[in-house]
């Protein structure tokens, strides 16, 4: 029979044991279920529910061209070539976030992305005694128009609210189909393009020269913040 000291370290042995191979298992183990999932795509389920970028983003479109962004705002010393940085910007965030990839091939890419600049403002919200400025903000409006270049679709168009507790209409459902003739001719296809409704998108970048800020600083807020909106417009439809 062991000693009660003895048998007492074993207990407590075994119990350090326990905490060990607990925490070297979740960690090791289950840390990495999610991991090897979404290794082999681009998301993985968990609980009967996707999770991950291919859950919000649609896997039928696969790459996005993104041309220049135009500029039509008054363009002054600070905010020349603004443009340029928003592209480079939006660019980054669509490869980092979404699914998709961004191409300089305009004949082989699936989605065309535009953008525009409308205005570029710069408001001073306070000042000091000797009239300089303590606190401004930048103001950016943004018109973007995201298009499908297969069948001329505009993803970023908004979609008709159906009435309450009723669903959205749908011609090919709702409307009976025609009867068969084999005598009567095919009728054209007259389905127009879609007409672009751009989305209209505003950032405000902050500037404090108190803290350091500056108008590079709230240029690159604005940026940002302009990108990560493109990213969110082109997620699913809910």
């Amino acid at each position: 029979m062991c000693p009660p000291e003895s048998r007492h370290r074993k207990q407590l042995q075994s119990v350090q044991d326990m905490r060990v191979f607990n925490r070297r298992w979740f960690l090791t183990r289950a840390a990495t279920v999610p991991l090897v999932a979404g290794c082999q795509g681009t998301g993985f389920s968990i609980f009967g529910y996707q999770a991950g970028a291919g859950a919000l983003y649609d896997q039928n479109i696969r790459t996005v061209y993104v041309p220049m962004f135009n500029n039509r705002a008054f363009q002054t010393t600070p905010y020349r070539g603004f443009e340029v940085d928003v592209t480079e910007a939006v660019v980054r965030e669509i490869g980092k976030t979404t699914t998709f990839r961004v191409t300089s091939n305009y004949e082989s890419a699936d989605t065309e992305l535009l953008g525009n600049i409308v205005g570029i403002t710069k408001q001073k919200l306070n000042v000091n005694q000797l009239n300089q400025t303590r606190e401004a903000e930048i103001d950016v409006l943004v018109d973007i128009v995201w298009r499908d270049l297969r069948d001329g679709t505009i993803l970023s168009n908004p979609r008709p609210r159906a009435a309450p507790g009723r669903s959205a209409p749908n011609p090919k459902v709702d409307a009976p189909p025609p009867p068969f003739d084999p005598n009567v001719p095919v009728p054209p296809d007259d389905k127009g393009l879609d007409l672009p409704k751009p989305v209209r998108i505003t950032a405000t970048g902050r500037v404090i020269p108190e803290l350091g800020e500056t108008i590079a600083s709230g240029s690159a807020q604005v940026q940002k913040q302009i990108a990560i909106q493109v990213v969110k417009l082109m997620e699913k439809r809910w």
